[in-house]
């Protein structure tokens, strides 16, 4: 799933505002490279867990309008709830703290073949 800045549901106008007052940060596209780190930062915390894409949506919004915000001005207070919210339910997510979400079995390498202290293939050494 990319996220991409038009997912933040800004006005283009605000987002026109938001682009110029962060300039200074040195980067063609700011508001796509804050969604980036955001992204990234609930890919890093969630990873493990089958999530609703939605769901994924919301927390990678949350965050970047945190980070645009903040680079930008003062946050506002609905920003800030958004973010604070968004920020303790990743952390419950990635302390493992929701059990009623699914783990993700895709890729997942389960040990096959006995326990013990014997390799499971034979190596060149055994005969």
């Amino acid at each position: 799933m990319a996220f991409t800045d038009n997912d933040l549901l800004l006005s283009a106008d605000r987002a026109a505002q938001l682009t110029r007052a962060l300039a200074n940060i040195g980067v063609a596209d700011p508001l796509q490279y804050l969604c980036d780190e955001a992204a990234a930062d609930v890919a890093r915390l969630t990873t493990g867990y089958v999530i609703d894409a939605n769901a994924l949506r919301g927390f990678i919004r949350s965050l970047a309008l945190f980070r645009i915000y903040g680079y930008a001005g003062p946050v506002p207070k609905d920003i800030q709830a958004a973010y604070d919210s968004a920020k303790a339910e990743l952390e419950a997510i990635a302390g493992g703290k929701r059990p009623n979400l699914p783990r993700d079995q895709t890729g997942v390498n389960t040990p096959t073949g006995k326990s013990g202290s014997k390799p499971y293939v034979k190596g060149r050494m055994d005969t």
